[in-house]
């Protein structure tokens, strides 16, 4: 048997299309939410979900930054560090949500319905690529 190991994945037009197709989605899960929030919330809520979906948004390149990083062929020396800058996504998050939560700027709920802007984009996404795979 062979050591020589082929990826399951490699970076095809597929994957950079599924790839801006997450983005993309987020951009119009985010826009959507935020009429909706300005047209049912309020200025509050609509700010809330605009917010909340820049996090969405910043996270996701933050995520897929790290990410690579951490299976970077040259990352095996910094592993310690790689995966102390991924945890640090979410305590910063956290953090920027405790603050949003004890000053009262917006409501919480409005930012954090924006920042589900990436989970609906990637369920999106994988319901189309599934109803797509199988015609």
């Amino acid at each position: 048997m062979s050591e020589d190991f082929d990826p399951l994945t490699t970076e095809s037009t597929a994957t950079l299309i599924s790839h801006h197709g997450i983005v993309i989605l987020m951009l119009v899960i985010v826009g959507l939410g935020t009429i909706a929030g300005f047209a049912f919330g309020g200025k509050g809520f609509g700010f809330g979900v605009l917010f909340g979906g820049c996090l969405s948004l910043a996270n996701y390149f933050w995520l897929d930054r790290s990410t690579r990083a951490i299976f970077d062929q040259t990352a095996v020396a910094t592993t310690g560090i790689l995966a102390v800058k991924y945890i640090l996504r979410y305590v910063v998050i956290g953090l920027i949500l405790l603050l949003v939560y004890w000053t009262g700027v917006m409501p919480i709920a409005a930012v954090i319905a924006g920042l589900s802007a990436f989970a609906i984009a990637v369920v999106i996404q994988g319901l189309k690529n599934i109803i797509s795979s199988s015609i």
